[in-house]
């Protein structure tokens, strides 16, 4: 079986992630592993088709990565606790969490809980076309989408707007900045990038992955325009 997207998985503890890195992998899974939250909620979340996430992390912990994270995305997430912790078990799913797993765990039980998440989100999932296309009226300052309107806030619109000039070619995350706000982005500024997971899921009920991020360049809008 192989994934589309890779699992993230974020654990400090250097012996899990090549432990599981390993196991998926030969489950056919593909894992990104990070060894602080901090440097996962760089990420563009939509690279991602679900995270492993331990509570006990370094800075920034466990709860408020999944607190963060759900401000602008509704990744899938497993949370990895200590058994003993049902205060935090409990706190990460009203968190937003989706399951979690008490440490230590059982790789094999881990993994048929990961399937079992996707295979869940799959079948929430409406049935997506991509043949929807995308029409912007800048004077009147409204979007359809396969001829229906798209409700967007006036910076949503003036995101996608930069994006379909550019339909299909890279957008640096400084030049949005730039056009947007007027000022380059900084290394951990996430205004870009929440804004940009924003738009993708009010396009995504007709069109997938509509805004794709290209690591470290930028972001791509392949849905057709006209």
């Amino acid at each position: 079986m192989s994934q589309k997207k890779p699992l993230a998985l974020i654990d400090d503890d250097s012996d899990i992630r090549q432990l599981l890195s390993q196991y998926m992998a030969k489950q056919g899974y593909e894992v990104a592993a990070f060894a602080d939250g901090e440097s996962f909620l760089q990420e563009d979340f939509g690279n991602y088709s679900l995270a492993i996430l331990d509570i006990g992390l370094p800075g920034i912990d466990g709860l408020s990565v999944c607190r963060q994270l759900r401000q602008s995305s509704d990744l899938p997430v497993i949370m990895l606790t200590a058994a003993s912790d049902d205060l935090d078990r409990i706190l990460g799913l009203e968190l937003g969490a989706d399951d979690y797993m008490g440490k230590p765990f059982n790789p094999r039980e881990l993994l048929a809980r990961v399937k079992a998440l996707l295979r869940r989100v799959e079948k929430l999932a409406p049935a997506l076309t991509n043949t929807a296309q995308l029409s912007i009226n800048h004077q009147l300052r409204t979007v359809m989408l396969s001829d229906k309107p798209l409700s967007l806030t006036g910076a949503e619109f003036d995101l996608l707007a930069l994006l379909a000039q550019h339909q299909g070619q890279v957008v640096s995350k400084d030049d949005i900045s730039k056009a947007l706000h007027g000022r380059p982005s900084s290394p951990f500024d996430r205004a870009i990038d929440t804004a940009v997971s924003r738009l993708r899921s009010k396009l995504s009920e007709q069109y997938p992955d509509a805004i794709q991020n290209v690591r470290a360049k930028g972001y791509v809008l392949v849905i057709p325009c006209r």
